[in-house]
């Protein structure tokens, strides 16, 4: 058993594929929409694991901070990468808002930052 994908919705469908690739590089797999659905969604793949993008034309803002972590919902998602210190130096590259790398305490280095959406992505780099 395995997480097979994560949905999020998304602000703007363009911005959110451009900013998954260029920074994580997530490959763009396919576009689908459904009958009656006023939008489209986009399946992107980093790995084994995909990311499910669905943009509609009305769409309804969040209302919780889950950098809280006494918030209720998803926290987070977590991305494993070789060097959090090389990582964060690419994003910063790419003038993405990015917290600055600490030690971890289950892993050697962490980070947070937020995607075009808001949604919270923790850089992790295992021990």
């Amino acid at each position: 058993m395995r997480i097979h994908h994560i949905a999020l919705g998304v602000k703007d469908l363009d911005e959110s594929i451009k900013f998954y690739q260029q920074c994580f590089g997530f490959e763009n797999i396919r576009t689908f929409t459904k009958d009656g659905w006023e939008g489209k969604a986009v399946i992107l793949r980093l790995g084994e694991t995909e990311l499910e993008l669905f943009h509609f034309n009305e769409q309804i803002g969040s209302k919780d901070d889950q950098m809280k972590f006494n918030t209720i919902g998803l926290k987070h998602i977590g991305i494993e990468v070789d060097s959090v210190d090389e990582t964060y130096q690419k994003l910063k590259e790419l003038n993405v808002d990015i917290n600055l790398p600490k030690d971890g305490t289950t892993c050697k280095k962490y980070c947070f930052l937020r995607d075009p959406n808001g949604v919270v992505i923790e850089l992790y780099e295992s021990k």
